[in-house]
């Protein structure tokens, strides 16, 4: 979510270019960046008013894995005592995933962009394939309502097509 997701720059213009794969949200990198030139900052975490998604020339995109939201700004843990934990009891990283996605955005556009709830479905299918068990979602402020989302979509049946093609 908002605090927990790091975003990172993949595509810049010349103030950022020496970010590449580096935060812009979440970490120490994202004050100095605010701090040494916010002008450039602020562009790169803005969307297009018109589409909703990146500016021209802009990507930003969710950092992946467990370090997407295991510590925030100056190492405060925000999820990484729950993966230790889950460690604790053997869970290992083929049996975890840890679904970064870009806060900003609304959740039709995740899985436009992205492909955000079709890769999570498949990834819990992995996994359930994987250990024979159910899956357990476990989120958390803004993310809940990002589940809910896909819990909605995930069971909704496929549109019927036109009339004029069904049998």
């Amino acid at each position: 979510g908002i605090i927990t997701t790091g975003l990172e720059l993949w595509q810049g213009e010349e103030c950022a270019k020496s970010y590449f794969r580096q935060r812009m949200w979440g970490t120490m990198t994202m004050v100095q960046n605010v701090m040494l030139n916010t002008r450039c900052w602020l562009k790169h975490m803005a969307l297009n008013h018109s589409t909703g998604l990146d500016q021209d020339n802009i990507k930003l995109r969710a950092a992946q894995g467990f370090e997407a939201a295991d510590y925030v700004v100056g190492g405060y843990w925000v999820w990484s005592k729950l993966i230790e934990n889950l460690a604790d009891i053997g869970y290992d990283p083929g049996m975890m995933h840890m679904a970064g996605y870009d806060w900003r955005l609304p959740c039709q556009l995740l899985e436009e962009r992205d492909q955000f709830f079709s890769r999570l479905a498949a990834q819990i299918e992995l996994m359930r394939a994987k250990t024979g068990e159910k899956a357990a979602v476990v989120s958390h402020s803004m993310g809940g309502q990002v589940i809910l989302f896909f819990l909605q979509v995930s069971h909704t049946p496929p549109p019927l097509p036109p009339a004029s093609r069904r049998n």
